[in-house]
């Protein structure tokens, strides 16, 4: 593990102080082919170009710092790849994606960090993400009803029920904080997301019900998503393979909870070959950079409408392993397309029933329109998402 590569990406409008703990951390730890690739954006102060230098030289472990000026000219014969990635958007991270993929050799894995995420000293951030790459036999969750709330083990002062961020909400109830942990499965782990301290990931809703903190987690354990099952991540304190380079992407036209989807997909791109993702170590404390909820709740409101519809459709799709995962997630995403518009062709045949009994009832016109319209978001994310493959199918 210490002779492999592994890479810290992130992105920053700030000066990028925390970066300085995690080269603290690799330092202690004597990760010598460990570094840091940092994806600059217009509102990037100058002076993080600085910063970056002079701690780099501090503890003698590399900083690629790429401003704006150099991912013009590096992407300079990519210029359809670089329109993807919008300027004051922390989707622009994935530029980085891309550059690894040019260095020689490619790391095993790389980590995503956000620049509100601050590491424990104490633990060997790199060694616990490092299980990304891994082949294990090991113990998976399951439930009856597919999606096993690993949220269960945060816990808070007023002992809140709580969900990630992007958990479909007919699935939000009791069912989901039993699973069995006793199943065996082999497979090599794609992806790993670490829980949270202080302010985990979760939808605005219900940071508009009551304002979260995570005290500690309950648990020091891995956990491994067994086949058919599904749990999200974001991409915050996330590891993933090198394998997953060329597909993981964040398609803007889901907006902020467009990680969550693509998830959902990395978790079916590992059933089908029989693979893992992991949620749980490391642990890190996130002091959440200023957000409006109100605003959030707007920007995710019909994410979580469509969610369902969504889950719907990557649960009963079916694709044939082949020999590259990137063939395979292809395949899986065109599927996707046809599933959607298959969906809103039914939709657009049914016959109306509009009789209710209150203006507050939603008849069966409602119904339709509503869902017509979140079958066409969806259709917006996939169809980017195949423009994100093409474009990565011209990668060397």
């Amino acid at each position: 593990m210490k002779n492999e590569h592994t890479c810290i990406l992130t992105t920053t409008i700030n000066i990028p102080y925390f970066l300085n703990d995690i080269l603290k951390n690799i330092k202690k730890f004597k990760h010598k082919n460990a570094y840091v690739v940092v994806i600059a954006d217009k509102k990037t102060p100058l002076r993080a170009k600085t910063y970056c230098k002079s701690i780099s030289k501090k503890f003698n472990i590399r900083i690629d710092y790429l401003d704006i000026d150099f991912q013009k000219s590096y992407f300079r014969k990519d210029k359809n790849l670089l329109k993807l990635f919008p300027y004051n958007d922390a989707l622009r991270r994935l530029l980085g994606s891309v550059y690894l993929l040019r260095q020689n050799p490619v790391p095993e894995r790389l980590i995503f960090v956000d620049d509100d995420n601050f590491i424990f000293n104490n633990i060997d951030f790199i060694k616990k993400h490092s299980i990304v790459g891994k082949f294990l036999n090991t113990n998976v969750v399951k439930n009856k009803i597919n999606f096993p709330n690993i949220y269960k083990y945060l816990i808070t002062d007023e002992k809140l029920p709580l969900f990630p961020r992007g958990f479909p909400w007919s699935k939000r109830h009791k069912q989901s904080f039993f699973f069995n942990s006793k199943l065996k499965q082999k497979g090599k782990v794609l992806a790993n997301c670490g829980y949270i301290i202080g302010d985990p990931d979760i939808d605005a809703v219900s940071r508009l019900f009551w304002k979260i903190d995570i005290k500690k987690i309950a648990t020091n354990n891995n956990f491994f998503i067994g086949k058919n099952n599904y749990f999200p991540f974001n991409d915050q304190n996330t590891a993933i393979s090198k394998d997953l380079f060329k597909i993981y992407f964040k398609p803007i036209s889901a907006g902020r909870n467009s990680d969550i989807w693509t998830s959902y997909l990395i978790c079916k791109l590992s059933h089908i070959h029989n693979d893992l993702v992991s949620y749980g170590q490391p642990h890190l404390k996130q002091i959440r950079n200023i957000h409006d909820n109100w605003k959030d709740y707007e920007l995710e409101k019909q994410h979580n409408i469509s969610t369902d519809l969504f889950i719907d459709i990557v649960e009963n799709i079916k694709v044939k392993k082949q020999k590259e995962y990137f063939d395979t997630f292809y395949e899986l995403i065109k599927k996707c397309v046809h599933e959607t518009n298959l969906k809103m062709k039914r939709l657009s045949n049914l016959k109306n029933t509009n009789s209710v009994r209150h203006y507050q009832s939603i008849n069966s016109l409602e119904i339709r329109k509503r869902n017509i319209s979140n079958l066409k978001y969806i259709k917006n994310y996939f169809n980017g998402y195949v423009i994100w493959l093409d474009e990565m199918k011209k990668i060397d």
